[in-house]
C-alpha cells in the first residue's frame, strides 16, 4: 500500500454564497464556487475581483518617505545632477532597473545604472561602488529593490557627500540607514495598505508618484520582477501584473520580444507561468553567472538586432546555468545522504557547503533541496581564498526563516530576506554552529505533522463539471502564482482507463481517467509529473483513483 507523502487540505464552501454569485454575474458553478472558498462572497468584491482594472490601485504618497524622494529627483534633475540607480542582480532588481531607466528616460535627466557583481562584490550598496560613484561624480543614487539593511553603507556615502534613497521591498531590519529618504510599505509605521509589493513594485509606484499619473507603459516590468520575486497575486500585485500581462501581448518592448522568441513563447499567449519558469530563469541567468547589465541591455534596448543578439546570449547563459545546477544539487543529494547514514534520520534543517559552488545558483539548489527532503535548507559557497562562505536559504511551512537568522545574528557577518527565503554571508568556520542552532530552532518550532507538505485542494469537483466552458472561465481568476494558485481540484472515486509512463527516463505518469461509475464514454487526460514511480504501485483493472491536480485546455 501506498503510504502518503503529502497531507490534503480542501476548502470549506458555503454552497448558498456560491449560489448567490452564480447568479448575480451570471458565472459558472465551479468558478463561483472556487470564488467562495477563497473569502471572494460579497457580489461586489467578486465582480471587482473579476473585472477590475488599475483604478483600484493605491495613491503611491501613502508611501512613507514618498514625498522627500519625489523632491529629492525633481531637485536632481532640475539642477542638472547626475543621478545613479542602483539595483539588484536577480530578476526584480533586473526589472527595477529597468523601469526606472525607462522612467528617467522620460524625464530628461543626466542618470546612469549600476548593479554589483554577485560573486565579485555581493548584494547590495558596498563602498568600492560608492567610491566610484563619488569619482564620478554622482550626488544622488536611488536604490531599487535593495538598501533598507545598508545601515553603514548609507552612512558612509552620506560622508562622501552623496545622497541615497532606498526603494526597498525586504523585511526592515530594527535599525534603519539614515537615508534621505526610505521608501518600504513594510517599514515600521508605513501607512500603505498593501504590504507585499515587489521591489518593481514599489520602484513603479515612485514612477508614478514622479510623472502624476498611473504610467501603465511600465506594467509589463512589474509583471515580470512581481512574478519572478514570488510575491504574492493578491491585492494590488494581481491587478497590475494582470494590467501587465495584458499589455505584453502586444508588447513594442523588443528585449521582451526576443526574450518570449528564444522561450518559445507566443507573444499573444504570455502568462504568468511564461513568465515564472521561461523569461524569469533566462533573466536571472545573466546576474547568476556573469554581470546583470545584459539582461538590463536586453530590456532597456529599442534595437531589434541588439535584443535578439542579447536574448541568445542569456539562453544559452541558462543552459549553462541548468548543467551547473544539476551537478550542484546531485553533490547537495550525496551529502545528504551520508548525513542520513550516519545519524540515522533526516537533520531537521539542512545546512550544507563546500569550496567552489557558484553562489549564483545556491538558491535554485536549496530550493530543489527542500522539494526532495521538506526541510528549511540553506546552501552556501565557499570562498577559498577568503573563507567566508555566502549563502541561500529556502524554508517550509511553519519555520520563519528571517526570524531563525535573527537567533543567529552573531555568527553572521551580513543577512537578510523573507520568512521562506534568505541570504547570508559568515565565515566558514561557524557553519556547524549555523547547523545546530538552525535543528534546535526547528525541534522548537516544528511539529512532526510540520514536516509533511500540505497540498491545498480548493474543492472536491464532479467529474461532470470538467468541459472547456468551465475551464475557460477559470481564469477570470488569474493571473496564478504565489499567493493566487492555480485552482487545484478533488476528484475522488475516478476509473482508470489507461496508464503508461512518459519522458526521457520515464520519469512522468499519463492517465487516462473517466467517471467510476463508467457510464459515459469520455475520459479526461492527466500527467503526474514525476510520478512515473507510481505506475509500479497502480493496477489499471481495479484501481479506483482520488486524484488532486489542475484543469488546463
Amino acid at each position: 500500500m501506498l503510504q502518503a507523502k503529502a497531507r490534503w487540505n480542501v476548502g470549506k464552501l458555503e454552497e448558498e454564497q456560491a449560489q448567490t454569485i452564480a447568479q448575480s454575474l451570471q458565472l459558472s458553478p465551479l468558478l463561483s464556487r472556487l470564488l467562495a472558498v477563497r473569502g471572494i462572497t460579497d457580489i461586489e468584491h467578486a465582480a471587482e475581483y473579476l473585472h477590475g482594472g488599475t483604478d483600484r490601485t493605491h495613491d503611491p504618497f501613502l508611501l512613507d518617505g514618498m514625498d522627500r524622494a519625489v523632491e529629492r529627483i525633481r531637485r536632481a534633475i532640475r539642477d542638472g545632477e547626475k543621478i545613479r540607480v542602483y539595483g539588484d542582480y536577480d530578476a526584480d532588481g533586473v526589472s527595477s532597473t529597468s523601469l526606472m531607466v525607462h522612467l528617467l528616460n522620460q524625464l530628461d535627466c543626466s542618470f546612469d545604472t549600476y548593479i554589483p557583481h554577485r560573486v565579485h562584490e555581493g548584494y547590495g550598496l558596498n563602498k568600492a561602488a560608492l567610491d566610484a560613484a563619488k569619482a564620478q561624480g554622482i550626488g544622488l543614487i536611488v536604490t531599487v529593490d535593495t538598501g533598507i539593511s545598508a545601515i553603514e553603507q548609507v552612512a558612509y556615502a552620506a560622508s562622501l557627500g552623496i545622497d541615497i534613497i532606498v526603494t526597498d521591498h525586504h523585511e526592515p531590519p530594527e535599525q534603519l540607514p539614515a537615508a534621505y529618504a526610505l521608501v518600504n510599505p513594510k517599514k515600521p509605521d508605513c501607512p500603505y495598505p498593501y504590504k507585499h509589493l515587489a521591489g518593481v513594485g514599489v520602484a513603479f509606484k515612485l514612477a508614478q508618484a514622479l510623472l502624476g499619473r498611473l504610467p501603465e507603459e511600465l506594467l509589463e516590468y512589474v509583471a515580470i520582477g512581481t512574478i519572478a520575486d514570488l510575491m504574492p497575486l493578491t491585492g494590488e500585485n494581481r491587478i497590475m501584473v494582470k494590467q501587465g500581462l495584458e499589455r505584453m501581448r502586444a508588447t513594442s518592448c523588443a528585449g521582451i520580444r526576443a526574450l518570449l522568441g528564444v522561450a518559445g513563447v507566443a507573444v499573444k499567449e504570455v502568462n504568468s507561468t511564461h513568465i515564472g519558469f521561461s523569461l524569469a530563469p533566462r533573466i536571472n541567468a545573466s546576474g547568476r553567472l556573469l554581470s546583470a547589465d545584459a539582461a538590463v541591455q536586453l530590456l532597456t534596448t529599442a534595437n531589434e538586432q541588439e535584443a535578439e543578439q542579447l536574448a541568445n546570449e542569456l539562453d544559452q547563459l541558462n543552459k549553462e546555468r541548468q548543467r551547473i545546477v544539476d551537478d550542484m544539487t546531485k553533490q547537495a543529494v550525496a551529502m545528504v545522504e551520508e548525513l542520513i547514514a550516519a545519524a540515522g534520520e533526516l537533520p531537521k534543517a539542512i545546512v550544507l557547503a563546500q569550496e567552489g559552488w557558484n553562489v549564483g545558483v545556491i538558491g535554485i539548489v536549496a530550493s530543489k533541496m527542500v522539494d526532495r527532503y521538506y526541510r528549511p535548507t540553506i546552501i552556501l559557497g565557499i570562498d577559498k581564498e577568503t573563507g567566508m562562505a555566502k549563502g541561500s536559504a529556502r524554508s517550509i511551512a511553519g519555520f520563519d526563516m528571517y526570524r531563525a537568522l535573527t537567533h543567529c545574528d552573531d555568527l553572521m557577518d551580513h543577512f537578510g530576506g523573507h520568512q521562506m527565503a534568505a541570504g547570508m554571508t559568515l565565515e566558514a568556520g561557524n557553519l556547524p554552529e549555523l547547523g545546530e542552532r538552525l535543528c534546535k530552532l526547528a525541534a522548537e518550532w516544528l511539529t512532526a505533522e510540520d514536516y509533511m507538505p500540505l497540498l491545498h485542494a480548493d474543492l472536491v469537483c464532479a467529474f461532470e463539471d470538467i468541459n472547456l466552458e468551465n475551464i475557460r472561465q477559470l481564469e477570470q481568476l488569474g493571473p496564478f502564482g504565489a499567493g493566487n494558485p492555480s485552482p487545484r481540484l478533488l476528484f475522488t472515486g475516478l476509473a482508470l482507463n489507461e496508464m503508461r509512463t512518459i519522458g526521457k527516463e520515464h520519469q512522468h505518469l499519463k492517465l487516462s481517467l473517466q467517471s467510476g461509475a463508467r457510464e459515459s464514454a469520455a475520459a479526461v487526460e492527466a500527467v503526474g509529473f514525476g510520478k512515473g514511480s507510481l505506475s509500479e504501485w497502480i493496477s489499471p483493472a481495479s484501481a479506483t483513483l482520488d486524484v488532486l491536480g489542475e484543469l488546463s485546455v
